[in-house]
């Protein structure tokens, strides 16, 4: 078949998704050793191109089942158990999965209307196949960061312009690129406000090891660090509370004896 051939495709989304299937089985066993070097860097870029579509038409996918609760069905309570237990991604990739689809995907507001993308240059080149799922985490961890008192129309241009470097970009690009651009937008650090460290506040736990310790991931408001901060010059103060010295003050340091600090 002649590549500029059209292929009639069915509109059903179920057999495109077998016929999807099949198609990557049977290219799972060809044998590319008959292709010049040409052909084969001509279907390496076919094939990335075909993945990053699929980050999208994943995405939509994803919307429908979020708005319907269709997760419920297969005995989920939520998109994320689903996408982790059910499709078996892990925690990791199923929060890249629900990012990637609340950026890029036409998700449905509580009146049951059609919104557009959150970010529609990106969802534009994810259809091109120009940037995959990757970028778009990016672009959201960028856009996250702009303050709120930034105006909309920059707003949105900002997100426009991360879509286009992230077409001729690497992921780790795109992440150099929006920190230019949040320098640009905010130089001095005066347009971030209590709203902007409210919304980007975080404190997680990590999953236990078999010596049942975890890592821990966060991103402290200005207030949070200072209590910290007092509480490790009180507690960790050097001397205090080491376990491996029976003889080192237990508590805070300034109800330690100095002599035997």
């Amino acid at each position: 078949m002649a590549a500029n051939q059209a292929v009639a495709l069915p509109d059903d989304p179920a057999e495109l998704a077998a016929l999807s299937e099949a198609v990557i089985a049977k290219l799972a066993t060809a044998a590319f050793t008959a292709s010049t070097e040409g052909q084969l860097l001509e279907t390496a870029e076919i094939l990335e191109r075909a993945n990053r579509r699929f980050d999208g038409a994943t995405s939509a996918l994803l919307a429908e089942i979020s708005d319907r609760s269709a997760y419920r069905k297969a005995g989920f309570l939520s998109l994320h158990a689903y996408l982790a237990g059910g499709l078996r991604l892990g925690d990791g990739e199923a929060k890249r999965r629900r990012i990637t689809g609340a950026g890029i995907a036409r998700l449905a507001n509580l009146q049951g209307e059609t919104l557009a993308p959150v970010f529609p240059a990106t969802a534009e080149a994810v259809a091109d196949g120009a940037i995959g799922a990757d970028h778009v985490v990016v672009i959201d961890e960028m856009m996250r960061k702009i303050p709120s008192a930034v105006d909309p129309q920059v707003r949105a241009g900002a997100e426009a312009r991360l879509a286009e470097v992230a077409r001729d970009l690497t992921p780790a690009g795109v992440r150099t690129a929006g920190h230019r651009l949040l320098a640009h937008l905010d130089p001095d650090g005066a347009l971030t406000d209590e709203r902007d460290r409210k919304r980007l506040r975080q404190f997680g736990l990590g999953g236990q090891d078999q010596r049942l310790m975890s890592k821990v991931r966060g991103y402290l408001t200005p207030e949070l660090r200072a209590r910290f901060e007092v509480m490790f010059d009180s507690w960790a103060k050097p001397g205090m509370n080491n376990p491996a010295d029976p003889a080192s003050p237990r508590g805070a340091a300034e109800a330690a004896d100095p002599a035997t600090l």
